[in-house]
Formats: C-alpha cells, sequence, structure tokens
C-alpha cells in the first residue's frame, strides 16, 4: 500500500478502515482510531466482530447466509461488492454516532469508509422538531383565537339573553333587543317591523327619536323576502332603508336583516343600520345566535301570553260555572222547598186554629168566669204554648234551611242538623212512619250546613216517597227511617236507611244522572241525587249507596251513605 494513499487517508476527518482480500486489516486512520479504537492489525478481523455488536442499522440489501450475525462492516469485509447502508453506533451507554457506511474496492484493496451525520441528522431533527413546533404554534394561536373569539361571543350572548329571556311581555322584549342590538353593532338606527300578509310594518324603534316611523310599510326584492322565510339574515351595503324609501341615506351603511321566526312562521324583522365598514365572521355567529335567542325568548313570551289569556278564560269559566252551580243548588233548594211549602202550611195551621179556637173559648168563659174556669184557662194557656212553640220551630227550620249566603265553611254538629231536616218533614213521617236515630258521640266538622242539610233532605224525601209507594199497596205495611252517625277511618259517616220499594237494578247506574228520575211528571226536577253529588264532591266527601239485600240490616231495602272528611 503506497504512502501517498496512506497520507490522503490519515488526514480525513471520516473514520477510514482498510483491508485486502484475505481480510487482513492494513490500515485504519486517526478517527476511526478515535471513535472506535485501535486495532491490532493480527487480530483485526475479530476485534472488528467484537465491535460489530455495538452497531445497529436500518436497511442494507446485501445478501448474507447467516441473517442473524448479518451486520454492515462485516459484510462489507466478506463481499467484494460496492454498497452503502446506514448504521447506528453506541459507543458509551448515552453516547451515539450515525454513519453512512460506504464499502468499495480500489485494486487489491477493500476501503470502508464511515461518513459520519450524527451531527446532520440532529439538525434535521431540530428542523422537523422547529417545523413541528411552529405549526403547533399557529394551530394554537388559531385556536386561541377561535376561543377567544368564542369567548366573545358567548359573553355577549348570555348578557342579551339575561337580559331578554325571563321577559314575558312580547313589546318589552322586542324593545330590549333591539337596543342589545344597536349596543353590540354600534347601529345608529334599528327597528322591528311586522310581517302580515306579505307587508312589513313598523312597530317598534331604536332609539325613540325614530318613533315616527312606527306604522310605515317596507317593501323589499321578492328574493329577499323569500331568504327571510328561509331564516336566512340579510348583511348588505346599501343606500336606502329599503325599496320603496324615497329619501336616500345620508351615506352607504350596512343594512343587517334579521329574520324573527315563530311557530316556524316569520314573524317579524329587526332591521339594524350600523356605520360598520364590514362585518366579520364572529359578528356573523353572533346574529345567528341572537336571533336563536330571540326566536327562543319570542315563543316562551308568546307560549306565557296564551297561558294567561286561557287562564282569565278558565278562572271566568269557573266563576260562571259556580255561580250556575250555586243558582242550581238554590233552584233545587226552592223546588225542594216547595214541595213542602203546602204540607208546612197545613202544620202551621193546625196550632193556629187550636190557637184560634181557645181565643174564642176564652172569651165565652172570661164573659161568664168563675173559679171552676181556672181549670180550663190553664190547660188552654198550656195548649197555646205547645202551638206556639210548634209554629216556631217550623219557622226557624224554614228559615235556617233557606239560607243561600252560606259561601264559608263553618263548624257544625252533624247530628243536629239531621234532626233540623227530620222537623221541616215531621208532617210527613208523623204518621205511618218510624224514625230510628242511631246518632254516634262525633265532633264538629267543617262544611257548608245548609248544602249538606239539602242533601239529607233530598235523601229523606225519596225514602217517604218510596215508603208511601209501598204503602198504598199495603195497608199494614209500617216504614222505617234509620238515620246513623259514626266516624269511620277518617271520614264522618251519615247512612240514612229506608226499607221502601228500593232501587230496581235498572235504574241503579243513572241514580246520579242529572235528569233521571223514577217520579211522575211534575213530582220531581231529576236533578236531585246529582245535586247531592256534586255537593258531598264540594266537601272533597263521597256519597254511595245500597239497594236490595244489606249485610247486617235485613230489614231496610236502601241505604244511602254519606262521608265527610274530618279534616
Amino acid at each position: 500500500m503506497s504512502n501517498a494513499l496512506i497520507n490522503f487517508y490519515h488526514n480525513l476527518e471520516e473514520p477510514i478502515i482498510i483491508y485486502d482480500k484475505k481480510q487482513n486489516i492494513l490500515y485504519h486512520n486517526l478517527s476511526f482510531k478515535k471513535i472506535f479504537g485501535d486495532f491490532n492489525n493480527s487480530q483485526g478481523y475479530e476485534c472488528l466482530t467484537k465491535l460489530s455488536y455495538k452497531f445497529s442499522y436500518q436497511m442494507c440489501f446485501l445478501k448474507s447466509e447467516d441473517l442473524k450475525t448479518y451486520c454492515p462492516p462485516i459484510s462489507a469485509i466478506k463481499k467484494d461488492v460496492n454498497f452503502s447502508t446506514f448504521a447506528t453506533y453506541q459507543k458509551d451507554e448515552d453516547k451515539f454516532y450515525h454513519f453512512m457506511i460506504k464499502a468499495f474496492s480500489v485494486k487489491r484493496y477493500r476501503i470502508v469508509y464511515f461518513y459520519d451525520i450524527t451531527d446532520e441528522l440532529r439538525t434535521e431533527k431540530l428542523k422537523e422538531e422547529n417545523e413541528r413546533l411552529r405549526i403547533q404554534n399557529v394551530e394554537f394561536a388559531s385556536t386561541n383565537s377561535k376561543a377567544q373569539n368564542q369567548a366573545v361571543k358567548m359573553a355577549l350572548l348570555n348578557r342579551i339573553s339575561i337580559s331578554i329571556k325571563n321577559e314575558l311581555d312580547i313589546k318589552t322584549l322586542i324593545e330590549k333587543s333591539l337596543r342589545e342590538l344597536s349596543i353590540v353593532f354600534g347601529a345608529s338606527k334599528s327597528y322591528f317591523a311586522e310581517y302580515n300578509k306579505n307587508d312589513f310594518i313598523i312597530k317598534y324603534t331604536y332609539p325613540e327619536v325614530y318613533a315616527p316611523q312606527i306604522g310605515e310599510e317596507i317593501v323589499y326584492s321578492k328574493t329577499l323576502t323569500d331568504e327571510l322565510h328561509n331564516g336566512e339574515i340579510s348583511i348588505q351595503t346599501c343606500i336606502k332603508e329599503h325599496e320603496g324609501a324615497c329619501i336616500p341615506l345620508l351615506n352607504s351603511t350596512i343594512r343587517i336583516i334579521m329574520p324573527i321566526i315563530k311557530n316556524s312562521q316569520l314573524f317579524g324583522i329587526a332591521v339594524v343600520f350600523t356605520p360598520k365598514k364590514e362585518i366579520t365572521a364572529l359578528e356573523r355567529e353572533l346574529l345567528t345566535g341572537i336571533s336563536m335567542v330571540i326566536t327562543s325568548s319570542l315563543v316562551q313570551a308568546s307560549l306565557f301570553h296564551q297561558i294567561s289569556q286561557k287562564k282569565e278564560e278558565l278562572e271566568s269559566a269557573i266563576k260562571e260555572l259556580k255561580e250556575t252551580q250555586l243558582q242550581l243548588i238554590n233552584s233545587e233548594k226552592m223546588a225542594s222547598l216547595g214541595q213542602l211549602i203546602a204540607s208546612v202550611a197545613h202544620e202551621i195551621n193546625t196550632p193556629l186554629g187550636a190557637i184560634s179556637a181557645n181565643n174564642e173559648m176564652m172569651e165565652k168563659l172570661f164573659s161568664n168566669f168563675n173559679e171552676n174556669n181556672l181549670d180550663i184557662l190553664k190547660e188552654m194557656n198550656g195548649i197555646d204554648k205547645e202551638a206556639i212553640r210548634r209554629i216556631t220551630n217550623i219557622v226557624q227550620s224554614l228559615k235556617r234551611f233557606v239560607r243561600l249566603d252560606e259561601t264559608v265553611q263553618q263548624e257544625a254538629n252533624i247530628n243536629e242538623e239531621l234532626d233540623l231536616t227530620l222537623e221541616l218533614i215531621r208532617h210527613k213521617t208523623k204518621k205511618g212512619i218510624e224514625i230510628i236515630k242511631n246518632y254516634g258521640n262525633i265532633p264538629y266538622v267543617n262544611c257548608y250546613p245548609n248544602m249538606l242539610n239539602q242533601v239529607f233532605l233530598n235523601i229523606l224525601m225519596n225514602a217517604v216517597h218510596s215508603i208511601e209507594e209501598k204503602k198504598a199497596n199495603d195497608s199494614l205495611y209500617c216504614g222505617k227511617i234509620m238515620l246513623k252517625t259514626e266516624i269511620k277511618d277518617e271520614f264522618l259517616r251519615i247512612s240514612i236507611f229506608d226499607n221502601g220499594t228500593g232501587i230496581k237494578t235498572a235504574d241503579k247506574k243513572k241514580i246520579f244522572s242529572a235528569g233521571f228520575t223514577t217520579k211522575k211528571k211534575g213530582q220531581g226536577t231529576g236533578l236531585g241525587l246529582a245535586i247531592c253529588r256534586k255537593i258531598v264532591e264540594k266537601h272533597k266527601g263521597r256519597i254511595s249507596f245500597e239497594s236490595g239485600d244489606i249485610e247486617g240490616y235485613s230489614e231496610y231495602k236502601t241505604v244511602f251513605v254519606i262521608d265527610i272528611p274530618l279534616i
């Protein structure tokens, strides 16, 4: 090997190793020794083999019979072909070199050249890392900008939403919306125009200085009107407010038209005139958000308005219904009372006749008075007192029964109320009907006493009618009515039994129906039991009946049970 060749390779910065065709290492320069260490030429190949274990490589196209021990430097020695590959050498635990290895032959020598690309790879990696960081920074800046824009948008939407979302008056809601739009876009003028039958009519303006425009019709092209119907926001630079305007604007102005949709139909438009030179993408998104907030609030306000109207109508209907119901109850009460008048009049006339006869007798006795007449006078006085007491009771019972002004619940003793009702029908029951009172020790209850008396009267009169109907066919028959009061669970229970004809099976389902009666024409209205049920329900109670075989009370045919809550 010539000295000139050795001198040439000796000064190279890249490691070089030269060996002959017998694989004897002839030369390795200082750079090689610096990185890989000094080799003994006689043991060069064995040393190189040990050194190869510190190499790793990416790709090499040399064929090898032993792939397990394949390594580029060893292959470069064994194979007499030119090739190149990339390999990584681990000198120390944390120190790596990256080489491009080239092997070629010059005459009878084999030269393996290790080109160090460690710095180049590091530089490339740094470039890649810098590029990656640059892209990340750009993306971050973009994301940050979007986030800031989104935050601004959300803050504005939140402010506008808070301002109008709880507003339930449509007029105030639209006026607030116009004010907020004017603030956000620095508008010189804004107004709301209602859409009605292909016309836009201005209804509200902001600021108030433009109030004279209220009622003015504004005109747009068919194309623009169709876009508004589709919910599209229009942003245009214009020199007139609208196509029908006679006077142009002082300056070219951006006009924003925001459609307000209600129940999928165009309700109206909010028109804003702003001196801005352009509307940014953020502001366009903001317009869409504001449109949704206004639409949502408008639907809410409309629903509230409808509910308020329905509530007023319902309250009015309930008031009318209550008045009608009260009139119906009072009408039925007076009808029931009318049936009693003739008999009550007879009841009053009987004691009055006794008093009148006694007065005539007294005149005769006084004209011919002696001590023997004193006992007669005392007896007559006792008869008069009883007659007066009887008349007083009847009149007081009638006065209590016909009260129509009891609109507030009051405490009452139901046993006493039942006695009051029995007093009213005494003329009906004193002949041939036995009254049995099975009253319990019951507390006072909150109720409408006059209404419950009407229930008791109706049921008792029906019982009397049923007994009289049966008595007409059986002269030996004796009628019975039993009244029972008791506490049952959390209810005061009133049971009224009778041993009359009972209720037919076919009539049982209709017994509480308005207009249904089993009495002859002119004897009943058919409203009695229907009203009884309404009165009991007004007390949050319940009314029921049994007819036929009544368990535990075989001597009776019918029982009506009324439960009134104690609380």
